[in-house]
């Protein structure tokens, strides 16, 4: 035994090397078992706010950082033009409508003169018929057939110009029809502005950088604040490419985050990225940048891989760009990566 504590004293700073050595090669083969990354972040998707209508701001229903629902109105942008706008194509409605209306009471009076006319021309030509019989037989001078003849000739044009005034009609009535259909498709898009004057959220989540007030004046597409979608959380692990060729869509993940110590969530992998851009150009001259590699040992290209975080628990709470811990559920060969990464000397 005194032996033994003779070597343990001797020796002292020897062992407490080699076990601190085994315990953090126990520790990096503990975390690098399955594919590990802390360069990993909490991310949702995001959106500007901007206002569809052009106009100043005239109420603000929300606060910066405030949750909202899907359908929860934030804004609301000067209504009266838009309002406006709406009554007065309705007028224009009511209008073509009324004389549409017109029209087609025309058209049946026109209508009811036709078979007037018609009836007249079937009697003139009976009566010009009668009119030459009795002319053959001399009962009649000339002229009453002439005039039979001039009385056909009238009906005849009556009825014609009756027949033109009918297809003058239905073609006014095709016109108007034509011009509600637009007024009705005017009519739909100024309810849409209307309606679009009052921005609202599209889905649940969080408004962010909010420092409008009311007055201001803000055009389409001009960001008044940021929105965050709270549906669905995702974790971007950026991995080794070393790593990539087994990590496939369906892989399950374990994620910690900062925010939350001592919790594990479980997540799962939706898409790998197969790009990353390394290459720069001189804006000067537009000739490629090769960059100078002075470091000892070559460092694996780093891939984004989006997993998706599966059932969180009701409220918690995530912030978008939080740090994180990622492990995949697959083997990572750890000894083999460690000497491949240890022995790459530049």
């Amino acid at each position: 035994m005194k032996k033994l504590f003779d070597f343990l004293k001797n020796h002292l700073l020897g062992l407490q090397v080699i076990f601190w050595l085994l315990l953090g090669c126990s520790y990096w083969c503990y975390w690098h078992f399955k594919p590990f990354t802390p360069n990993a972040f909490v991310f949702a998707y995001t959106r500007p706010v901007s206002p569809f209508t052009a106009g100043f701001i005239t109420d603000i229903y929300v606060k910066n950082n405030q949750f909202v629902k899907k359908g929860d109105k934030l804004f609301t942008v000067f209504k009266e033009p838009y309002r406006l706008k709406l009554r007065e194509t309705e007028s224009e409605i009511s209008s073509r409508q009324a004389e549409l209306k017109s029209l087609t009471a025309k058209l049946k009076r026109i209508a009811a003169e036709q078979k007037q006319a018609q009836a007249r021309l079937k009697n003139a030509q009976y009566l010009y018929t009668q009119a030459e019989n009795m002319l053959k037989s001399a009962a009649v001078p000339g002229e009453y057939a002439e005039e039979r003849l001039r009385a056909l000739q009238e009906s005849q044009a009556s009825y014609e110009a009756l027949k033109y005034a009918a297809e003058e009609v239905r073609h006014q009535c095709s016109m108007v029809e034509a011009q509600l259909k637009k007024l009705h498709s005017t009519r739909k898009l100024a309810q849409l502005w209307y309606d679009l004057s009052d921005v609202k959220a599209f889905s649940d989540g969080y408004i962010t950088n909010l420092t409008v007030t009311p007055g201001g004046y803000y055009h389409p597409g001009e960001v008044l604040c940021g929105f965050v979608d709270t549906s669905v959380w995702y974790v971007q692990a950026n991995l080794k490419e070393s790593e990539l060729s087994s990590i496939k869509p369906g892989v399950k993940a374990r994620i910690w985050l900062w925010q939350h110590p001592g919790k594990v969530y479980n997540g799962l992998v939706e898409h790998t990225g197969y790009a990353a851009e390394r290459r720069k150009m001189s804006r000067q001259t537009g000739l490629m940048e090769v960059a100078k590699e002075n470091e000892w040992f070559y460092l694996p290209q780093r891939f984004p891989v989006q997993i998706k975080i599966l059932d969180p628990p009701p409220g918690e709470f995530f912030t978008h760009g939080a740090s994180a811990y990622v492990e995949l559920d697959i083997p990572s060969r750890p000894i083999r990566q460690f000497f491949w990464e240890l022995f790459l000397w530049q």
